[in-house]
């Protein structure tokens, strides 16, 4: 932005991040489900490992449990970390639209 600022300029940015919005929300919808998914089978695998475990302590049961549900571990944690990128991108997306709605009142006073 070199030149003077103008209320369409700043208008079709705020367009152009509602957009973003949208398509992040949605994006945030699917990857809510696939982490709901993927902590719902990491937790039904553990349970099943403690359960068909047989005369082990207690921490050679867990242990057990541990490694035979790490793969599905691991897609719960990748999910959940896809999950929270994507709330930061709409903390982002909100962020930027609030100083544009604070730019555009201000070129609005300006009378531009």
């Amino acid at each position: 932005m070199g030149g003077p600022i103008i209320q369409t300029d700043v208008e079709g940015r705020l367009l152009d991040l509602a957009d973003r919005l949208d398509r992040e929300v949605e994006r945030y919808a699917d990857v809510s489900h696939e982490r709901a998914v993927a902590e719902a089978a990491y937790k039904k695998e553990y349970a099943v490992a403690i359960v068909t475990a047989g005369n082990e302590t207690v921490a050679m049961k867990e242990a057990h449990a541990q490694l035979r549900a790490s793969d599905v571990f691991s897609d719960w944690k990748l999910a959940e970390a896809k999950e929270k990128a994507t709330q930061q991108a709409l903390i982002a997306i909100r962020t930027q639209m609030d100083a544009l709605r604070t730019i555009s009142a201000n070129v609005r006073a300006m009378g531009g």
